[in-house]
């Protein structure tokens, strides 16, 4: 068994694999037919071979010479003379003829004759007139006898008739069978092994020549692949019917393990068979962007593959990009602003003029680093005080002024669980309200935090021109904005998702000069 195990776990080819494992079920085949059918067919024989000794008993005990010979106890001794031609026109080892009392009247041992029959088993054909097959040991050794009475006219018992064969030939003969029966069973070993070469061979061409471990591998590695990429992956055969998917996919569409069928609005594009890119698929309400390629082989197309993403994570990807780009490229305008600065600071030293130059550098073109120490002095938290921070440089650059309120305080450490959504969050929101300040004359926004209480409270006002009431609920829609085509209209509709996971909630009213955004986030959430 140890050997066997050793064996599977090992790097072992498809070929000896099969051809050693064929080889032991023939093994196995032969050790069990050599038990099992060699004692059928030693039985079975010896049933055949008892039948014919008790038939050609039969026969010599119903020939009248012999009744009449048996009757008068043979006076002439004529029995010996006519069995002996009997036994030689047939292949039993023995026939012995004996009286009502079992003495013999023939025998093969000539100086046996008119001694008693040995074995012991004449009585249930001499008392009881039966006929029937025993096994006994006689003078020439154990033997299988079939057991003939001999009745005369009047249906007396007058004697007994036994044929026998000896035991060591019925083995003979049954071991001859069973050598035969081998015979055809190594024959059908040499098959099995031309048969198992063969269909290795086979298995391996349909198996693109790699061996069963190299498949088993590949399978873990393309779940391990499917699962890991963020994009839905699908897979159906010819008739549409589902035979792979990975678990964005399970996710996005709802299926499991007893699922094979797909939404409708996917199965009318998989059964068309054509290539498509970045195609618009609708499935439940809810826009996919998905690209579909054919699965071909030997010219024919045997399936399709088809790999899907939602279209607000696509649009979420190209706004994120878009305001990235917007902002590099305020940070060269910065760079080239700053640079002519410094050349203009350069030049009044070069002439002397250094009044004028510490003039300009007091001016307002850099930010006040107290203000930055303000930020860290009040707020513990670094995420959050990194996002102020960084917002604060941003509205700097844009020439807002963004103050942080004296009241604001941050005491604690936020759990990374719920910190980690700050930057969709307080990012988003105090971006809407730098752009909305810019329109000012005032260009000033206000921020305010604290996580005094069981939530996390921050709320910022703008300077801006303010927003309709009616237009409150609507800016938290998907793709709805109002500063222009250049802008996704993403961020309030991130924000809001992602409060409503975290059981948090917005609210946007409007100021006397502008607009006051309040966030409610609790300080223990399971997200």
């Amino acid at each position: 068994m140890k050997l066997i195990k050793n064996f599977y776990s090992s790097k072992v080819g498809l070929l000896p694999t099969l051809v050693v494992f064929s080889t032991l079920l023939v093994i196995a085949t032969l050790f069990s037919v050599t038990l099992f059918f060699g004692n059928v067919l030693q039985k079975v024989l010896e049933n055949q071979i008892g039948n014919k000794a008790l038939a050609i008993s039969k026969s010599i005990s119903f020939m009248p010479e012999i009744i009449n010979l048996v009757e008068k106890n043979d006076p002439n001794h004529e029995l010996q003379k006519i069995i002996t031609t009997i036994q030689q026109s047939i292949d039993a080892e023995f026939i012995v003829i004996g009286d009502e009392n079992g003495i013999r009247f023939s025998h093969p041992n000539k100086k046996l004759i008119g001694e008693h029959m040995v074995g012991e088993d004449n009585n249930r054909a001499l008392i009881y007139g039966e006929y029937y097959i025993s096994k006994a040991v006689g003078t020439l050794g154990p033997s299988l006898r079939g057991k003939s009475p001999i009745f005369n006219k009047k249906g007396e018992i007058i004697g007994i008739v036994s044929v026998g064969y000896l035991e060591d030939k019925v083995k003979t003969i049954v071991d001859e069978h069973h050598k035969q029966l081998l015979g055809y069973l190594y024959i059908a070993l040499f098959v099995e092994l031309l048969v198992a070469t063969l269909l290795s061979s086979k298995l391996k061409h349909s198996l693109l020549g790699y061996e069963p471990e190299e498949l088993s591998r590949l399978f873990m590695e393309k779940k391990a692949i499917l699962n890991s990429v963020k994009e839905a992956i699908l897979a159906v055969d010819q008739y549409g019917k589902l035979t792979l998917s990975n678990d964005v996919a399970n996710y996005y569409f709802g299926l499991n393990n007893k699922s094979i069928t797909l939404p409708l609005e996917l199965q009318k594009y998989l059964l068309s068979g054509n290539e498509m890119r970045d195609a618009t698929i609708e499935v439940n309400n809810i826009d996919y962007i998905c690209n579909l390629s054919p699965i071909i082989n030997d010219k024919q197309t045997i399936g399709m593959v088809i790999t899907c993403r939602k279209k607000d994570e696509i649009d979420a990807i190209v706004w994120e990009l878009t305001h990235t780009k917007q902002y590099a490229e305020r940070l060269r305008e910065k760079k080239h602003e700053f640079s002519n600065l410094l050349h203009l600071i350069s030049g009044y030293i070069q002439i002397g003029e250094y009044d004028k130059a510490i003039e300009i550098i007091s001016e307002n073109h850099l930010p006040d680093e107290r203000i930055i120490e303000q930020f860290k002095k009040m707020i513990n938290d670094p995420v959050v005080a990194s996002i102020f921070i960084g917002k604060y440089y941003y509205a700097f650059e844009k020439g807002v002024v963004l103050e942080l309120d004296d009241n604001s305080s941050i005491q604690e450490i936020i759990h990374p669980s719920i910190s980690k959504h700050f930057v969709t969050i307080f990012g988003n929101v105090i971006n809407n309200a730098i752009d909305a300040a810019l329109n000012s004359e005032i260009k000033k926004i206000k921020l305010f935090i604290t996580d005094i209480g069981n939530d996390i409270v921050f709320e910022i006002e703008d300077s801006g021109k303010g927003i309709d009431e009616q237009m409150i609920e609507k800016i938290f829609e998907k793709g709805f904005t109002t500063k222009g085509e250049f802008h996704s209209g993403y961020g309030l509709f991130f924000v809001k998702n992602t409060l409503e996971l975290m059981n948090g909630f917005i609210t946007i009213v409007p100021s006397n000069y502008g607009t006051i955004t309040s966030i409610y986030i609790p300080k223990k959430v399971e997200i």
